[in-house]
């Protein structure tokens, strides 16, 4: 990416929510950042925030190792459950519930190996985190589409599901087809 550090953490102060921040802090200071990769909205956010606004709503991250989350752990409620939407190493993802007053945000944490996918890093609020890359992130968006239609979830279709994977890998498909034409300059950023 072109824009300096700096101008990234004017733009994630100005663009992550308070609750999101206070969230991502908390787990700035409680987590080894080489041992865990953010996936989900956070990856999206980083890989696109040149192009796109785009809200973070939860934090998503994959480990390897349950004990390198212990510290945050101990500290915040978490939650065993099985992962019925991604997959994981042992079929269930934790969900650590981050809570300020009567808000809380969500950190779902899902174990992975990562040898499966490409990871790159990016400053996120001025600390330098690992997160899916680009490719993988389009990639991931694009496979999901066909698996939740209707047609193929049948009763347990949920249309969000569907719009949310559709919209994000419209997003990516739509930088990759301007830099591919060379006309990268030509998008205007929107706000999601």
């Amino acid at each position: 990416m072109n824009v300096e550090n700096t101008s990234f953490l004017e733009h994630d102060k100005k663009n992550i929510r308070g609750f999101q921040q206070m969230a991502l802090e908390f787990l700035f200071n409680n987590v080894n950042l080489s041992k865990v990769v953010f996936c989900g909205g956070i990856a999206d956010y980083l890989n696109l925030r040149e192009y796109y606004d785009i809200t973070i709503n939860d934090i998503d991250l994959i480990f390897e190792n349950e004990m390198d989350l212990q510290p945050m752990m101990s500290k915040l409620e978490t939650k065993r459950y099985f992962s019925k939407y991604y997959k994981t190493k042992s079929g269930e993802a934790l969900v650590h519930i981050f809570r300020v007053g009567e808000t809380s945000i969500n950190i779902d944490s899902f174990p992975r190996d990562f040898s499966n996918a490409e990871h790159i890093q990016s400053p996120l609020l001025g600390k330098m985190v690992w997160h899916t890359s680009f490719e993988e992130s389009k990639k991931n968006h694009n496979s999901e589409i066909h698996l939740n239609t209707s047609q193929v979830k049948g009763i347990d279709y949920q249309w969000r599901r569907l719009y949310k994977h559709s919209r994000k890998a419209s997003l990516y498909n739509n930088i990759t087809f301007l830099e591919e034409k060379n006309l990268i300059h030509t998008i205007k950023k929107n706000i999601l």
